[in-house]
């Protein structure tokens, strides 16, 4: 007889006497016929917090391949809970967990709420360490979703929970279901072989074949891996093959699905009744309605579809087994390789009529050696134009290390050609600090990723990930001593915390478009898969990770927050009003540096606003707008981001995000900053103190610039950045914030 189960989440694959009958007395209040909360997607699992008889919030993965609500011990200490002894729980492994049973008073997931609800006490502590979730409460499952029709949305990353019927697009396809024990069964095909496949949301792998099916049909022919371990169960380690496959289902075939055939002596993945598991990683392509009281599942793709499967072997550190999502095995074909090192030209440059100015060149760097001077302005390389700094990095971004380019400038009014070699990016290299070169997948590419950590590290560390700001520079630049995010980054490793830095599209290391293409949207999923990475990084705390944000990073920071668990939240030279505004009282304060008349002032600050409004909000071309108003070729063209980017922008109401955070925070503001004002980090902070007081710290730092380097006045740090002066580091901010971080880890 098959028994309910709490089927893979996590690998867990819990087997369980049966608790849907004990769950049927759960009920719902009628006045939340519909609730809608956002979810973490973390190691392909949603996460959603709920309260429990009041308290909260507790964090739970949302499984279809679970039978019955689990909660922790833990748990059910802190709620106060009897839990009655009902055996063991198996699962994938071998062995077996305690289980008990108890009832939680109340279930509260957004304004839904369940009361007298059953649930099983299992220990999950060893699978939470292992995975390296920041917090693992529990698993909501079958007996409380079996009445509700539940709306996953992928691209708006939030779960809808519903008693009537939800909307669905006409593209969507409908597939019937079963339930055995609570668990979704469904028809689909694998290589052409069809078989009842089950649902599990729970399940971070895209497909997993179960061991008599895996055998009967000869999957493990195909194996790219042998015996490898795939998972971690409460019977121990899970042990498969690794295979690609094709997979059918949804009126769709996926090719290249990264899959497991069981290789298990025992557990759920070396029997069963059904043939196979649809976990997450394949679910996540789709948007999805799991509409149960109809036995149905109606699926249209989500922004997700297209995405190619990676591999993401398992490795033990000191003893502990963990998931490596930033290794790539060789051994498997179509894992991402490693990402190959960019060339370096060795010059900065700015914008400048009919190309760009070199600014300063390297000494020692392959520009240096062929003959490049400051002043020159570059026309092209190697035949590709270079009227803008975008355009620039572009065509180095595209030439391979050591090919030789020819470079057209102009100097002091005559033309010539150089011709350069380009070198390989030196890597980092700094006493008593490691840097790892990683990869992140954003967008359906690979983002360069740089984490510092200090070289003698006891334990798992907080963790610190910067976002930088605006344009399409790197931040891989080993050979640039004085640059600010590196030596920010390196301080605070330098005070025990690891640190992250991830590279924009198209720039450095990382593939992608070219930087200057992307919009806001797209390079926020680059920052969001990083933070995603650093939380599992086997050298980092989960639940000590906090956001660094510069410049236009400080409205990234506080969005990332609210849709991720973070410990807090660190802003520098921020803006704390929407995007517009910020650019009419910025345009105002750099005119008045400029010593501009108050008249000539007022009627810039007039013109840009109307600019702006057909720009951004109107959305008419910059061609368009300049042919009527030749005034606004100044204001438009000043973006280092595309316009889709600032659109984007513009849009967002940017204080909002910091009224809804629960995390210290901390804004540093410099006196010489001519970019932003002290009054939008005043703001912050008291928007945050005004939600929760005390919370939100300000910190004034004299003389520091924009760009987190010296300079007596704004007016001095903005002729620096005119003229391409490379500011020492103010080291007073790595100070303020380690000091700050120390006080709240």
């Amino acid at each position: 007889m098959r028994m309910p189960t709490i089927f893979a989440t996590l690998a867990l694959a819990v087997v369980t006497a049966p608790a849907v009958t004990a769950a049927a007395a759960t009920t719902a209040t009628p006045a939340a016929a519909v609730s809608t909360v956002p979810f973490t997607m973390f190691d392909n699992r949603m996460l959603i917090d709920v309260t429990l008889n009041g308290s909260g919030p507790f964090t739970m993965i949302v499984d279809t391949g679970s039978g019955s609500l689990v909660i922790t011990p833990s748990v059910a200490r802190r709620l106060g809970l009897a839990a009655r002894p009902a055996g063991s729980a198996g699962g994938a492994g071998s062995g077996s967990a305690a289980l008990s049973r108890s009832r939680v008073r109340s279930l509260v997931i957004g304004t839904m709420r369940f009361d007298d609800v059953a649930a099983d006490v299992i220990d999950l502590g060893p699978i939470q360490r292992a995975i390296g979730f920041p917090n693992l409460d529990g698993v909501i499952g079958y007996s409380t979703l079996r009445r509700l029709r539940l709306g996953v949305d992928m691209d708006g990353d939030h779960l809808t929970f519903s008693y009537p019927p939800l909307p669905a697009p006409k593209v969507a396809n409908v597939l019937p279901f079963s339930l055995d024990g609570g668990l979704i069964s469904v028809s689909a095909a694998v290589d052409g072989v069809e078989g009842r496949f089950l649902v599990d949301t729970g399940d971070r792998w895209s497909l997993t074949l179960f061991k008599p099916f895996a055998r009967a049909n000869d999957f493990y022919r195909s194996a790219l891996l042998r015996n490898a371990v795939t998972g971690i169960g409460i019977g121990g380690p899970i042990y498969s093959d690794v295979l690609r496959t094709n997979i059918s289902i949804f009126g769709s075939t996926i090719p290249d699905v990264v899959t497991r055939a069981s290789r298990d002596r025992g557990g759920v993945f070396a029997g069963g009744m059904d043939d196979a598991s649809i976990g997450n990683g394949l679910l996540k392509r789709f948007n999805i309605v799991y509409d149960y009281p109809n036995a149905r599942m109606i699926a249209w793709p989500s922004r997700l579809y297209g995405i190619r499967d990676r591999y993401s072997p398992l490795a033990f550190d000191h003893g502990v087994l963990h998931v490596d999502t930033n290794a790539s095995d060789a051994s498997l074909p179509g894992s991402p390789p490693a990402l190959a090192r960019h060339g370096v030209f060795g010059a900065a440059v700015a914008g400048a009529p009919g190309g760009v100015r070199v600014v300063a060149v390297i000494a020692g760097s392959p520009a240096a050696a062929g003959g490049v001077q400051q002043g020159d302005v570059i026309r092209s390389i190697g035949g590709i134009g270079t009227g803008t700094v975008a355009q620039f990095l572009s065509a180095i971004h595209e030439l391979a290390t050591n090919a030789r380019v020819e470079v057209d400038a102009v100097r002091a009014g005559s033309p010539v050609r150089l011709s350069v070699v380009l070198a390989p990016a030196p890597y980092e290299s700094d006493a008593g600090l490691t840097t790892r070169y990683g990869t992140v997948m954003a967008n359906d590419s690979l983002r360069r990723t740089l984490t510092t950590a200090p070289q003698a590290l006891a334990g798992r560390a907080a963790g610190v990930l910067l976002i930088g700001g605006i344009g399409c520079y790197s931040i891989d630049v080993g050979n640039r001593p004085q640059d600010a995010y590196m030596r920010l980054t390196h301080d605070l490793a330098r005070a025990g915390f690891v640190t992250m830095r991830v590279e924009k599209s198209g720039v450095g290391d990382s593939q992608g478009p070219p930087c200057s293409q992307v919009d806001f949207d797209s390079e926020m999923r680059g920052y969001t898969a990083a933070l995603h990475a650093l939380q599992r990084d086997p050298q980092v705390d989960p639940a000590r990770v906090y956001l660094l944000g510069h410049s236009i990073g400080t409205i990234v920071a506080p969005a990332l927050a609210i849709a991720n668990r973070v410990a807090g939240v660190i802003v520098l030279e921020a803006v704390g009003r929407d995007w517009p505004e910020y650019e009419i009282r910025n345009l105002r304060r750099d005119l008045e540096l400029d010593g501009e008349t108050a008249a000539r002032t007022d009627l810039a600050v007039i013109e840009k606003a109307q600019c702006m409004e057909r720009l951004f909000f109107e959305r008419q071309t910059e061609a368009a707008i300049e042919q009527t108003m030749p005034t606004c070729k100044a204001h438009n063209g000043i973006y280092p981001a595309s316009v889709a980017y600032m659109r984007q922008v513009a849009q967002l109401n940017v204080i909002e995000p910091w009224a809804h955070l629960q995390v210290p925070v901390l804004a540093i503001y410099g006196t010489s900053d001519f970019e932003t004002e002290i009054a939008d980090h005043q703001r912050i902070v008291d928007v945050v103190n005004a939600a929760h007081a005390g919370t939100a710290t300000l910190v004034v730092l004299p003389a520091m610039s924009h760009g987190l380097g010296r300079a007596a006045t704004a007016k001095v740090a903005e002729n620096d950045d005119e003229r391409g002066v490379v500011e020492i580091y103010d080291t007073d901010v790595s100070a303020a914030i380690v000091a700050w971080l120390q006080r709240h880890r």
